[in-house]
């Protein structure tokens, strides 16, 4: 398998008002939730955090990584992730959607050997962070970092990329891809998540 995975789980959660990694969920964690659900189909998990030892009382089997920049956004934590983490590349994912298929993570990593970053072909209004990026960016990642540019056009547009259709994941996941990319960004947000889990639970 050696497939890596990264569970970015910083940010400052503004619209929150809490950290969403420890939002309760089912009867654990966002970020446990999230870790139960794709730890049988990945070797080794990351967990992208503001500071060490901010989730090391969960005693899950996964390393932490802190942001090298505290303002550099998600893309930030990326680059200080791929920095850290073993093998040539690691599948990103946010701890605000709870709803990606794990098959789909899979589809994608198995896709991306041969590319600097594989990802979804989203529209322009979707700026879901979930993909896999490989060590090979690291340089324009830091250049465009340190000179403050933006790291997400610089993987899109100056990178070899794998752009997968959203039709041809909707083949490998019965879950739509508008769901599996739901973000819990707010208070709103954050019912509708766990009302969504309860409801599934209780009708399956």
């Amino acid at each position: 398998m050696n497939r890596t995975l990264v569970i970015l789980c910083g940010g400052d959660s503004s619209r929150m008002g809490t950290k969403k990694a420890l939002l309760p969920f089912e009867d654990k964690t966002m970020v446990e939730y999230i870790y139960d659900k794709f730890s049988p189909f990945f070797d080794k998990i990351y967990l992208s955090v503001n500071e060490r030892g901010d989730l090391a009382h969960l005693g899950l089997n996964a390393q932490e990584i802190p942001d090298i920049s505290r303002n550099a956004g998600p893309y930030g934590a990326i680059l200080s992730c791929l920095t850290m983490v073993s093998g040539d590349r690691a599948f990103f994912m946010t701890v605000d959607t709870p709803f990606l298929d794990p098959r789909t993570a899979v589809y994608l990593y198995d896709r991306s050997e041969n590319y600097d970053y594989t990802s979804i072909m989203f529209d322009d209004n979707n700026d879901a962070i979930c993909g896999v990026c490989n060590k090979q960016c690291i340089g324009g990642m830091f250049k465009n970092n340190f000179f403050k540019k933006d790291i997400r056009s610089f993987l899109l547009e100056e990178c070899n990329n794998n752009l997968i259709d959203c039709s041809e994941i909707e083949t490998v996941s019965p879950i739509s891809v508008e769901q599996q990319f739901y973000k819990v960004n707010d208070r709103q947000s954050y019912y509708y998540a766990v009302f969504s889990v309860l409801k599934h639970n209780f009708t399956s």
